[in-house]
């Protein structure tokens, strides 16, 4: 693991920060990109294409003939991972002053985690939700009838019209793709009379939970899961103490896709990953050190990692919201 000269690891404040309400916000980079460990922060991944082993072919031989003989070839694919981090200072004096109140310490790692967490999400939710990645007419689907119009949404037909799609680039089975969307497209699909009208005398929806709502209407769309992101950020500057807040995913799209499996293998498919280089940490690293200068304790969050995702396992949905 790397260690910046003159810094301590804070395994104290990452024990901590565990704990910390800040954890019940729901991030869902590490969901629909799984980190991986890799050993460089660069390199190539041979690919196998999806059309591999696949074909039906007549495979009997003649006689003085050959048998049928494969033409795939490996293909390559890379990824980068980039180093990202934040501090907080923690001015000594302050701390003294508050220190029969709470641990200043804490608080500040607090917002550093936070401050890293949220932008990881960030650069998870721009790579996914990404226009320009999924822009040809095999990875993209635009919703004719946005899925706010209660009367008119069909969100049956939309996912199965985007899974033909991802059911030609893939084959995989329907029941095994998941759905990701924010709460804002949720809570609208769930009021959508298609919807309703199709449950309504098997279920009372409105009153039971909002796992169990997410699971009836995978259901009913015939997908494994719907993923439903909640996170959020301030959208203020720095300094400015009164946050006025926003998603992080936006209402606008969908991805229908099939999740990676946890496994810390390449070979496995799915929608992408988020390699994370192991010499440096296995997640991130919460350290501090002094800044003489200023009488500060400085405490720090970083992570070494990327975003890889693969357009072959998804299909982004446009058109979402009005």
């Amino acid at each position: 693991m790397a260690k910046y000269k003159g810094s301590t690891l804070r395994q104290d404040l990452q024990d901590l920060l565990v704990e910390s309400p800040m954890e019940t916000i729901k991030f869902m980079g590490d969901i629909v990109l799984p980190p991986i460990s890799v050993r460089t922060t660069s390199a190539n991944i041979p690919v196998l294409s999806t059309s591999a082993g696949m074909k039906s072919l007549d495979l009997k031989r003649g006689r003085r003939g050959t048998f049928e003989r494969g033409e795939w070839v490996w293909s390559s694919d890379s990824y980068n991972t980039y180093e990202y981090g934040y501090e907080e200072p923690v001015d000594l004096t302050e701390a003294l002053e508050h220190s029969e109140i709470f641990n200043e310490e804490f608080v500040a790692a607090q917002i550093a985690q936070s401050q890293l967490k949220i932008a990881r999400e960030a650069r998870v939710a721009a790579a996914v939700f990404n226009a320009t990645t999924f822009a040809a007419a095999a990875d993209s689907y635009t919703v004719t009838q946005e899925w706010d119009d209660a009367t008119n949404a069909d969100p049956y037909l939309n996912i199965t019209q985007a899974y033909a799609d991802l059911k030609t680039k893939t084959g995989v089975a329907r029941s095994a793709c998941h759905l990701l969307i924010n709460d804002v497209v949720f809570r609208n699909i769930m009021r959508a009379d298609r919807v309703r009208n199709d449950i309504k005398y098997t279920i009372t929806l409105d009153t039971m939970p909002i796992e169990q709502k997410q699971q009836v209407l995978a259901d009913f769309l015939g997908i494994k899961k719907i993923d439903v992101a909640t996170s959020f950020y301030d959208t203020t500057k720095i300094g400015i103490e009164e946050g006025e807040f926003s998603d992080l995913w936006s209402n606008e799209y969908g991805m229908l896709y099939l999740p990676c499996p946890t496994i810390n293998s390449w070979r496995v498919k799915g929608l992408g990953r988020q390699p994370v280089w192991s010499k440096y940490s296995p997640d991130y690293v919460v350290e501090s050190y002094s800044e003489e200068q200023t009488r500060s304790t400085i405490v720090r969050c970083r992570e070494y990692r990327g975003e890889k995702v693969n357009k072959t396992f998804g299909v982004l949905m446009d058109n979402m919201t009005t």
